[in-house]
């Protein structure tokens, strides 16, 4: 499997996925959170958090072109991606698949984070907005699927007490030094 995502203009992402000898190449515009809605996606299919048979749908606007995903997480973590080109996505009367497979949740989730890894180090979480333009780099779900990654669990949150002008409170906490430390570690 082969996943390369990188910012090559102002608002523009190239974008190539190679998935069991089916290969995508695609430039995608700032139209969508073509990063933050496939992390997003990954996020919400991930095994600790979805039932078996859970769909998502996102589209990649190209001016006019797009691509239209759709991934469902199946049994024993296998996930079913799907990619279908279209020329124009506002006309969808006739489309390309150019993949249609099935590949492991974790070993695609590895692949995908292990480039948006290196996306995040190479630009930073200022420069990519500046890049991207329209959308913030996708953090909180990146830090949760890495953690998942290395951990095979949920991202460590504790729920304290706190107050707030004399007020008893309930809080919810990450462990800023962790948040940190683990965006800052590679995978491998």
């Amino acid at each position: 499997m082969e996943f390369k995502y990188y910012l090559n203009e102002t608002g523009w992402a190239n974008c190539v996925v190679e998935l069991n000898s089916q290969k995508l190449e695609f430039s995608a515009s700032y139209l969508t959170d073509c990063l933050g809605d496939l992390v997003e996606s990954l996020f919400w299919l991930n095994p600790l958090r979805s039932e078996k048979g859970e769909r998502v749908s996102f589209e990649w606007e190209g001016e006019p072109e797009g691509i239209l995903w759709t991934l469902e997480l199946k049994e024993s973590n296998i996930l079913f991606i799907e990619a279908i080109y279209y020329e124009d996505l506002e006309n969808k009367d006739s489309g390309n698949k150019v993949i249609q497979t099935e590949y492991s949740y974790d070993d695609f989730l590895r692949v995908v984070l292990i480039e948006i890894d290196s996306l995040i180090k190479r630009h930073g979480i200022i420069g990519y907005r500046e890049q991207w333009v329209m959308a913030d780099f996708p953090l909180r779900t990146f830090l949760e699927l890495k953690h998942y990654l290395f951990k095979k669990e949920n991202y460590p949150i504790s729920e304290v007490k706190g107050e707030i002008m004399g007020e008893t409170t309930e809080e919810v906490r990450s462990s800023l030094k962790y948040d940190l430390e683990l965006l800052m570690e590679s995978i491998q």
